[in-house]
């Protein structure tokens, strides 16, 4: 007896190098440390806080599509082939777990990976080879670390990624061609110590972008922001407040509303006294980042991760005797003492100028209502509650928010929003519901929000779209209504807005008609219509028309046929329309709208 236990031992320690014998020696991970749960055919994972110093002896129950978090552990370093066994795990979550390394082949075995997430963690590095194995991935959150460094190659094998999250970081600069062989969509850089962003070599791989997070940075205003400025004045994303820290002439403006003479203004021959005191240019200079406190990812469909402790991280100061004559002043105005203000008990609360009103931070609080926001803050501009345990939200909860002009409410549990809830919001520009249980779409649920212009809605279960529910939202120019269970639109649903981003991707659309619906859309639109189970018969043909018809940019991925079984797998603009509908010979064709 003695000795078939000590062979079970070494057989339980010595046997893994195979995928056979581990799975007949490492433990099912649901029966042994972690509760699991299967939820839309996928299988969730929560291993959070459980202790978890490495993963390796474990494994999830074969053949089932899984989500694996591992939030709030002590996996300070991920060694080669640790989570061979997991080759079913689309979604990973390390965030929160002091990880300081990544060792090479970390990822193996990680072939069906779509999402990583990193965030809250120790990591000051990304190599050439972390992500190796990860060519799946689409959304990769790696923010509030401490990176500072990103090496060329490091995503050049991503090449489905969409969605990089980088905020909160120490980045001075990006490598050349960092993003050349990526398609990003959405790109996040806030909180960094990005001065500048060229155009060569890393703008100008990002052509496909549909937001772009700048804010926080200590931006320098000088003739090297030129091409920075140049590609803004050229897009019509989402980029956020990019404010000037230097020179001291420019401190606090804004960027969009700069002209190129403001940032590199002409000289005459007879300036030289002048220039000698004006402050040093981005390679002399390193003053103090305004930006001292933990900041706020706002992504659409993903879960937000939780601000760490307060982190000071100030750039190093210039000693000389000298330099201090000449920067006195900057630093005497950018060192002004912190302005009053009213925060939530539970939230951070943090203010970039006097003016600028309160960026207040309550996300993962666990707070079931809105009334909960004790005391009232004041001046509050932005108002980041994602990832609490909201169900409904209430005609009164924000009644005293009127000076909002962002409200993050995503991954909730939101499924009823009450008549009027918003009307008071008259300020607000970005509203995110997304990752909510939200079910139908009404024009009273957006009553009063008539300057809104992002709108983010993917990621619920929404079946139904009623007439005029956008009527009043003559500013909205994003709408993200991806990811949901949607199969038909209302006559003129947009007709009354200024979109020029559309995502339809991933509903349950067969067709999707022209005449008053997509022709009630601006020239200038991108729409997504992807993943959808189009059904190319007779119905499609005026769809195809129209997109034929439309700039090459409008529609921004492909259609694939679903049905009927002869064309399923086919792009739909490769086939003839005789092929689509042979019963008729002619389809109307209707142009988009010019605005």
């Amino acid at each position: 007896m003695l000795n078939n236990i000590l062979l079970l031992s070494v057989l339980t320690v010595t046997s893994f190098p195979s995928k056979t014998d581990s799975r007949k020696t490492s433990k099912d991970i649901c029966k042994n440390r972690c509760s699991c749960e299967e939820k839309e055919n996928a299988l969730n994972i929560n291993c959070e806080n459980k202790g978890f110093t490495t993963v390796s002896h474990f494994q999830p129950p074969q053949n089932k599509i899984s989500q694996l978090f591992l939030n709030g552990n002590f996996l300070t370093k991920i060694s080669p082939n640790e989570f061979l066994n997991y080759g079913n795990v689309t979604s990973l979550h390390l965030g929160n777990n002091g990880l300081q390394e990544i060792k090479t082949g970390a990822f193996n075995g990680l072939k069906n990976l779509k999402r990583l997430h990193l965030n809250n963690n120790n990591l000051e590095i990304i190599r050439e080879d972390t992500f190796s194995g990860l060519e799946s991935l689409e959304y990769l959150q790696a923010d509030y670390n401490y990176i500072s460094a990103i090496e060329a190659g490091a995503f050049n094998k991503l090449n489905k990624l969409k969605v990089l999250i980088l905020n909160d970081n120490l980045l001075l600069s990006l490598p050349n061609n960092i993003f050349r062989f990526v398609m990003l969509t959405h790109l996040d850089l806030r909180g960094n110590r990005l001065k500048m962003l060229p155009f060569a070599g890393v703008l100008e791989h990002i052509g496909g972008i549909m937001e772009i997070q700048l804010e926080e940075n200590p931006w320098n205003c000088t003739c090297d922001l030129i091409p920075l400025k140049a590609w803004l004045d050229t897009i019509s994303v989402f980029v956020g407040d990019i404010v000037c820290e230097t020179p001291f002439r420019l401190h606090g403006k804004d960027v969009t509303q700069l002209i190129k003479q403001d940032l590199c203004p002409r000289r005459n021959p007879g300036d030289a006294n002048h220039r000698a005191m004006q402050p040093p240019s981005d390679s002399q200079y390193q003053g103090p980042s305004p930006t001292l406190r933990p900041r706020v990812t706002p992504t659409r469909a993903p879960k937000a991760s939780r601000p760490p402790k307060i982190r000071y991280r100030p750039t190093p100061r210039v000693t000389s005797s000298r330099d201090k004559h000449v920067f006195g002043p900057i630093m005497v105005y950018q060192t002004r003492s912190p302005v009053p203000m009213t925060c939530p008990s539970v939230c951070v609360c943090t203010s970039q100028n006097p003016d600028s009103g309160l960026n207040i931070n309550c996300q993962e609080r666990k707070l079931q209502n809105i009334s909960e926001l004790q005391p009232k803050p004041s001046y509050p501009k932005k108002l980041h509650l994602t990832g609490n345990y909201l169900q409904t939200i209430y005609r009164t909860d924000l009644t005293e928010y009127s000076s909002l002009e962002l409200l993050h409410l995503g991954n909730n549990r939101i499924a009823i929003i009450q008549d009027g809830a918003f009307e008071n919001l008259t300020s607000l520009r970005r509203l995110y519901l997304n990752g909510n249980y939200i079910e139908s779409l009404s024009q009273s649920l957006f009553a009063g929000l008539q300057s809104l212009q992002y709108l983010y809605l993917e990621y619920n279960i929404i079946k139904e779209i009623l007439p005029h529910t956008f009527n009043s939202l003559h500013n909205l120019q994003l709408l993200f209504l991806n990811n949901n269970l949607l199969r038909s639109l209302p006559d003129n649903v947009f007709g009354d807005t200024m979109l020029t981003r559309l995502n339809l991707r991933n509903n349950h659309f067969s067709h999707l008609p022209v005449r008053g619906v997509l022709d009630q859309l601006s020239a200038f639109i991108q729409i997504d219509l992807q993943e959808n189970p189009w059904d190319c018969t007779c119905d499609i043909v005026e769809l195809k028309n129209w997109m034929e018809l439309s700039s090459t940019s409008v529609v921004v991925n492909e259609i694939t046929c679903d049905s009927p079984s002869k064309h399923a797998g086919r792009l739909l603009r490769s086939l003839r329309n005789d092929a689509i509908c042979p019963e008729t010979d002619e389809v109307p064709v209707t142009k988009p709208r010019l605005p």
